[in-house]
């Protein structure tokens, strides 16, 4: 039987769903999209009329001649990105403002067709129906106001599936234990910090472990102490989810907890290649993810530089067999430090989420001293997260040798630590 999110590859390459989509095949189809998206571009938006230029469409013909051609970068979308497009404003179904993440400069706008949404509900639909059963219902910690958002699509994706979708933006994990119980959520969807902050709750609350059957986490960089937290309190299957603003939000999806992030080939054309030089990496390597959308008709984005870190995992699924590609979970952005330096991010999540007790942190940097903020419940917290922090591999040292100082602030119980969704980072300056 084909796996379910190999289904989605072969409905949008117009195939029948329940035949196997050979590996050379797919390739020859994504090289022809390729082309086909660079002509489209090229005769239809003003942006790419003027990058591509001296390109012919008809000369790419390889991978690597496409590799060849310049990149988009973030930058491009900041300066008039309604350049971009390729239809006209009244094909357009949904735009987001995206600021930037330090403190100046112009947002990113990205412009989506009522075409780009239904495809991503597809895929919601198929990654969904591996963690959700008929009948079911599913907490959504996003909030759902906006026509086109990302939990207005979850739902309309569970419905297809036959699940009912709950939306409960978090602001308190008590009131989010209270709503999932009362509606008797199987599945939970949400942010790794606010799935922290619910697994604690729930201990809390002495709520029995598998009462819900499977969580989601996405939205942001995934840890993996979250994901042992979630696994070992709640009890239940986790799985991970990568996607930006940029993908339509859906991007790669795990069939099964573990499995690595089976991509939306079709839409998503990823290239891995060394940040320094742009030059191309092999599957396994770490590098910068370099994005293509080849059916994607209203603003379609060619070779955009995203600024995340990953790999691409060799070999086939170990847990549906699939032969596509998958992502590592473990996606990180290339800036993760504070203003892109020492300390990362991803050292801080992995070392203050494995402390017992801990819901939520935030961290802000300035003149060599580290703040973090931090919530949580039980007594001697706060020794426990300077413990943690001084015995971490890298920030350590830092703290021992004097090159790095700490102050610890508590920010109550179990609310989170930095209001909304906003993509955590470490603040830095006037951020703080």
């Amino acid at each position: 039987m084909i796996p379910k999110l190999d289904r989605c590859l072969a409905r949008r390459m117009g195939r029948d769903e329940h035949v196997p989509v050979p590996d050379a095949e797919l390739r020859a189809w994504q090289l022809d999209r390729l082309r086909r998206i660079v002509a489209h571009a090229k005769a239809n938006s003003p942006f790419y009329a003027r990058r591509l230029a001296g390109v012919d469409p008809a000369s790419v013909r390889s991978f690597a001649d496409f590799a060849r051609l310049p990149f988009l970068q973030p930058d491009d979308l900041r300066r008039g990105p309604e350049q971009l497009l390729c239809v006209s404003l009244d094909e357009i179904a949904r735009v987001v403002t995206l600021t930037s993440s330090g403190t100046t400069g112009e947002p990113k706008r990205i412009f989506h067709t009522a075409g780009d949404l239904e495809a991503t509900t597809d895929f919601f639909a198929l990654g969904m129906s591996n963690m959700t059963a008929p009948g079911d219902t599913v907490l959504v910690l996003l909030p759902d106001e906006r026509p086109g958002g990302v939990a207005r699509l979850l739902g309309e994706a569970l419905a297809r599936g036959g699940a009912r979708a709950v939306a409960h933006p978090l602001d308190d994990a008590d009131r989010a234990v209270d709503r999932c119980l009362a509606e008797g959520a199987k599945c939970v969807i949400g942010s790794p910090a606010h799935l922290n902050l619910l697994a604690l709750a729930f201990a809390a609350r002495g709520v029995p472990a598998g009462t819900l059957r499977s969580v989601l986490l996405c939205w942001d960089a995934v840890p993996d102490a979250v994901v042992r937290n979630c696994e070992r309190t709640l009890g239940c299957a986790v799985f991970r989810h990568w996607g930006m603003i940029e993908t339509c939000l859906g991007g790669g999806v795990e069939c099964s907890p573990g499995s690595g992030l089976h991509l939306r080939e079709a839409d998503i054309f990823l290239e891995i290649v060394d940040p320094a030089t742009g030059d191309p990496l092999p599957d396994g390597v770490t590098g910068e993810l370099v994005l293509t959308t080849p059916l994607r008709l209203g603003m379609p984005f060619i070779r955009y530089r995203t600024g995340d870190l990953g790999r691409i995992l060799p070999g086939v699924c170990p847990a549906c067999g699939s032969p596509l590609r998958r992502l590592d979970p473990r996606v990180r952005r290339a800036d993760e430090g504070a203003a892109g330096d020492f300390p990362h991010l991803d050292e801080l999540n992995e070392v203050l989420y494995s402390v017992d007790g801990l819901g939520d942190f935030a961290a802000g940097l300035e003149g060599g001293r580290l703040t973090v903020r931090y919530c949580g419940l039980g007594d001697g917290l706060g020794e426990k997260v300077r413990s943690a922090l001084e015995n971490s591999p890298l920030l350590g040292q830092a703290l021992r040798s004097g090159d790095m100082a700490i102050d610890l602030v508590f920010g109550g119980g179990l609310v989170p630590a930095v209001p909304g969704l906003g993509k955590r980072k470490i603040r830095s300056g006037e951020e703080n």
